[in-house]
């Protein structure tokens, strides 16, 4: 992935208490090298251990490959024919034979301690999607990148009738398991996505040819970019692309040439870099009245705006939650100071719902989320035709308020519980696009929101909802290394 590999790896270490916690002892391993690989380079998402209910010497350890001990950590061994990276497993109590393991490929059943394994690939649809990207070709195309299964796309089919969008089989897309893509709205054929940590390409689809975009020189610091650094095509003009690492690149040209539009927009702090980038750009949005009033948000909690392409940058932050990352920021269509921003806290053990909405700019900002729906907020979208309408993705839905963040409902009636990692409403076809982590991508038919048709159920109130979990609960007292 091209991140540079320490010196010194520890790699994964069992402690082992006998007194329920109150001293510990590390376990030491007979395989030392066996351990520092077990999880590759760094912690990832691995790092979870399951001890057997029925023996206590017999543990398993998450990593590239499902790991046992029978000797209470002293030797492991690795379990096949499973998808690599594992970090799920539940081992029945009453049958310790019996184990489910999650990974990312996604859900492995062995009756026989793991010496078998039953695969589910196909069965279940538990895709984990990051993002959704859509073009303007008709039918339109939706993009997305899946964990450890690279780039896909698909067509949104409304021949059948809009309410009647049917699943479709998903052909290659460009870019890696972490990659946005960003068609360009003349051109469907042409689609800017990126591999890992910021590095960027232009895709012709067509012929598969790919041309590589390259970053002028950054002096002595390196350029930091997220698992997913954002991409924009300007509403202004499809030639201009914009993409965030530390700072803000800007490319006139359809990425022959980039420049940059702006100095390090995080705090940076070199202590806080850390191995795994940190402290980098995560959304960009760019007001579709005004060409260069561009809005930066950051994974540090970092939020700036500039009004002339770069010229001169102001920190906006005054009002919003600190230090919270900024997961997404959204100009308004309607009205050149209104913008919204949605701030995620998860990451520091906070999942309140953080939505806000500027009538200035940024100078001042208004909270949303008093009677909003649960937190964390991954995702905020305003409705392409009615400024009063909004959109936000959550870790457990989709919602939706029609008086401009006054009230929340949840929206639709099918979409199973789900991370909603991101939203896109295509702006002619008025379907609402949502991406999940876990569930694949669903696809909504807007018009009967807007009063175009009879709703057919398509608001349930987030009261209802709630009651409904209540009775059920008195009734019978859920980044890595492909």
């Amino acid at each position: 992935y091209g991140r540079r590999r320490e010196a010194g790896i520890r790699g994964a270490t069992v402690f082992r208490s006998d007194d329920r916690g109150e001293t510990w002892n590390e376990i030491e391993p007979a395989e030392p090298r066996y351990m520092r690989r077990l999880s590759a380079t760094y912690g990832w998402v691995f790092g979870q251990l399951r001890v057997d209910p029925n023996d206590e010497d017999t543990i398993y350890v998450m990593g590239l490959a499902l790991n046992v001990s029978n000797d209470g950590g002293k030797t492991f061994r690795p379990l096949r024919g499973m998808h690599g990276d594992h970090h799920a497993l539940w081992i029945d109590p009453d049958n310790s034979n019996y184990l489910v393991n999650g990974n990312d490929g996604g859900v492995a059943i062995s009756y026989d301690g793991g010496e078998d394994w039953r695969t589910f690939y196909d069965e279940l649809p538990v895709v984990q999607f990051y993002n959704v990207g859509f073009d303007m070709a008709e039918p339109f195309h939706v993009y997305g990148s899946i964990q450890d299964h690279g780039s896909r796309r698909a067509t949104v089919d409304l021949s059948r009738g809009r309410n009647r969008i049917r699943p479709q089989e998903w052909e290659w897309g460009p870019g890696g398991e972490a990659s946005f893509q960003a068609p360009d709205p003349t051109d469907p054929d042409v689609v800017y996505a990126e591999g890992f940590y910021g590095s960027i390409f232009r895709q012709h689809m067509a012929d598969r040819e790919r041309v590589s975009l390259e970053f002028p020189d950054a002096g002595d610091d390196a350029l930091r970019g997220q698992w997913l650094a954002p991409i924009l095509v300007s509403p202004h003009n499809p030639r201009v692309v914009y993409h965030g690492m530390n700072r803000l690149l800007r490319s006139m040209d359809r990425g022959e040439n980039f420049e940059f539009i702006s100095p390090d927009l995080t705090t940076d702090v070199p202590a806080r870099r850390g191995d795994i980038p940190y402290q980098t750009l995560t959304t960009i949005s760019e007001s579709p009245l005004t060409f260069g009033h561009l809005y930066v948000g950051t994974d540090d909690g970092r939020l700036h705006t500039t009004r002339d392409s770069g010229a001169s940058w102001s920190e906006i932050v005054d009002g919003l939650a600190a230090d919270r990352w900024i997961s997404r920021v959204e100009a308004s269509r309607f009205d050149a100071e209104t913008v919204y921003v949605a701030q995620n806290g998860k990451r520091n053990d906070d999942f309140a719902p953080y939505l806000w909405r500027s009538r200035d700019g940024g100078a001042t900002w208004r909270s949303l989320a008093d009677g909003s729906p649960l937190g964390p907020i991954n995702v905020v979208r305003e409705d392409p035709r009615d400024p009063e309408i909004l959109y936000v993705g959550t870790d457990s839905s989709v919602y939706v308020s029609t008086d401009g963040g006054g009230r929340w409902d949840v929206l639709g009636a099918e979409l199973p519980t789900s991370y909603v990692h991101d939203l896109a409403v295509h702006p002619r076809d008025d379907i609402l696009v949502a991406a999940t982590h876990g569930r694949g991508m669903w696809a909504l038919d807007l018009a009967p929101l807007r009063g175009e048709e009879e709703a057919n159920d398509l608001v349930v109130e987030t009261e209802a909802v709630f009651d409904a979990e209540e009775e059920e609960s008195e009734e019978g007292e859920e980044e890595n290394e492909g």
